[in-house]
């Protein structure tokens, strides 16, 4: 009989392979998307309520080191969703992050920056998404051995009989 999780391991090996499948996925997700124009109409609304609430901002592109932020996060998100044991703890992450994401481009905005957070909470989201999802469906868990308790080690057992036997 073979043992499908050793297989999965000796594939995969570490989490990082697939979080760096998971985020490739989403960024791609999130570029096409943006590339498509989807998004332009709700970045200009964001731009024109940014401007009409008074923040500083002179012009409506975005800074070209964004970009490495959202690959650092979408790909950092992935890997910290994988490496969170429980789905309702990689839920509170993901809505933590999502939440943060969101707030922040006011914050920037005061900056005189405009920043879109649509293209982040995209990518954000689905990456959390799709980990989650690969954990939920797929037998990855070998990726987490689980520490053995003192009561299972033979030398607890052979050093502390009297505990084992009440």
């Amino acid at each position: 009989m073979v043992d499908h999780a050793e297989t999965q391991r000796n594939a995969h090996g570490h989490p990082l392979t697939v979080a760096a499948v998971v985020g490739s996925f989403s960024v791609a997700v999130g570029l096409l998307v943006r590339a498509s124009g989807l998004l332009q109409g709700a970045e200009s609304g964001l731009l024109a309520g940014y401007q009409a609430g008074g923040f500083p901002l002179a012009s409506g592109t975005q800074p070209w080191w964004l970009i490495l932020a959202l690959l650092g996060l979408t790909y950092g998100l992935a890997l910290v969703v994988l490496e969170v044991p429980g789905t309702p703890r990689r839920l509170l992450l993901a809505g933590t992050v999502l939440v943060l994401l969101a707030a922040a481009s006011p914050v920037v905005a005061l900056w005189g920056v405009f920043w879109s957070p649509l293209e982040a909470l995209l990518c954000s989201g689905s990456s959390a998404f799709c980990a989650t999802l690969c954990l939920i469906s797929f037998a990855w868990q070998v990726f987490y051995r689980k520490p053995r308790s003192h009561v299972q080690s033979r030398a607890f057992r052979s050093k502390f009989p009297e505990l084992l036997s009440s």
